[in-house]
């Protein structure tokens, strides 16, 4: 029984030696989240958009040195479809889109700091843009802030973009951020909150350059 309990001891101290090393060796790492999300939609004509849906996949790839923190890349992919039918008319948007980051120079698209197993950015993402396409029927298509009849493309020019904090499970393999406000346009009439989770696909040991 003591032998026994002394092997665990050892293996235990071994487990706690390597894990120490294994900082030492690698004080930055660059962590590959995939995400998935949740938009919500308001404001839209006469509410008849409103509601919320499933957005993804999405990625964002984060930079940890420290207690410091750097984005070196966000990307969501958006694809639903709105139906609003009442006694009189039915109207259908699909819409189809992709949003992403802009790096600087440096291939950072934010900086942020951890605090316990949260990360609080410090500055927004830097020129998030969303591309892609619109498709209307109905009978509100081109009214009232509805996109016109048939297919339209949706283009929202890059503008800095704030995040809620990231919040980790224990082993950093895990995230989620309460919902953070969008951006607000006209065509389509709508503003947007959206919500987001990740998981952890790569991990990788990295010494950058300086920049």
């Amino acid at each position: 029984m003591w032998l026994r309990a002394s092997h665990v001891l050892l293996a235990s101290v071994a487990a706690l030696l390597s894990a120490a090393v294994s900082a030492e060796e690698c004080p930055t790492k660059e962590i590959d989240y995939v995400m998935t999300g949740r938009l919500e939609i308001r404001d839209t004509p006469m509410g008849r958009g409103d509601g919320t849906y499933p957005i993804g996949p999405g990625r964002t790839v984060l930079r940890f040195e420290g207690s410091s923190v750097k984005m070196l890349a966000y990307t969501m992919h958006e694809s639903f479809t709105i139906r609003k039918r009442t006694v009189f008319w039915t109207t259908t948007v699909t819409t189809t889109t992709d949003s992403a980051a802009t790096p600087d120079a440096c291939s950072v698209v934010a900086e942020g700091d951890v605090i316990g197993h949260t990360v609080r950015w410090r500055t927004p993402v830097r020129g998030y843009h969303t591309d892609g396409v619109l498709t209307c029927s109905g009978s509100f298509c081109g009214d009232f802030g509805v996109p016109p009849p048939g297919e339209s493309q949706l283009h929202i020019p890059p503008a800095p973009q704030k995040l809620s904090d990231f919040v980790f499970s224990p082993d950093w393999k895990t995230f989620t951020m309460a919902k953070t406000p969008g951006v607000k346009t006209e065509m389509p009439k709508q503003s947007s909150a959206v919500s987001t989770s990740g998981r952890e696909v790569r991990r990788t040991c990295v010494s950058p350059k300086p920049c």
